[in-house]
């Protein structure tokens, strides 16, 4: 049995997937399970009430993952963005949460370009904005995977995230030649080959 988790992380809302599949032909459909952690601000972030939403949303996004994975993906920063408040916490949940995982087993690092294009999303015009962008992302992983529960952007994410670990170790996606070659370019560990 492989499990295989993909994670969109955030202090206030973090998008999970995980995803259960046999190996052979004769193996049951994929179970994938999906869930939200969620933080609130507080009124005046102090360096302790920023380190209690870490630890909190550690807590929301591992309360469900088993003890051992065969991968788990995590999104990346994105390198292109400026500098916003909060990214320096956002980076220390990220590798706060790497570092849980990797006691867990593999662990690969995706960036956001790479997870759109993983997505299926196809070709985003220039100058689509934010909030646009994530609907059609979405949208495109709601028609890739139709029977997983999608909730929001943030689980959106993590579903790509996580059905790309999936068919890194061995279930087929029904990726285009643009996934199929953004897959390629993704740095893998090596211990997850299938």
């Amino acid at each position: 049995m492989s499990v295989v988790l993909g994670v969109d992380s955030s202090l206030t809302i973090s998008g999970c997937a995980l995803v259960r599949f046999g190996d052979g032909p004769d193996a049951a459909d994929p179970v994938w399970e999906t869930w939200r952690g969620r933080t609130v601000a507080a009124e005046v972030e102090t360096v302790e009430t920023l380190r209690r939403r870490i630890r909190v949303m550690l807590r929301e996004i591992l309360a469900i993952v088993p003890p051992r994975l065969t991968l788990s993906v995590v999104e990346g920063p994105a390198m292109s963005a400026k500098y916003t408040p909060l990214a320096d916490e956002r980076a220390g949940l990220r590798w706060m949460l790497i570092d849980q995982l990797m006691a867990r087993g593999p662990v690969a690092l995706v960036s956001p370009i790479s997870r759109q294009a993983l997505s299926g999303v196809g070709t985003i015009p220039r100058g689509t904005k934010g909030p646009q962008r994530k609907r059609m992302v979405t949208a495109a992983v709601v028609q890739m995977l139709p029977g997983v529960h999608v909730p929001d952007h943030n689980v959106a994410d993590a579903v790509a995230l996580a059905a790309a670990g999936a068919h890194r170790v061995g279930l087929r996606m029904p990726y285009s030649v643009k996934q199929e070659k953004a897959h390629a370019n993704v740095a893998w560990p090596v211990e997850s080959v299938a």
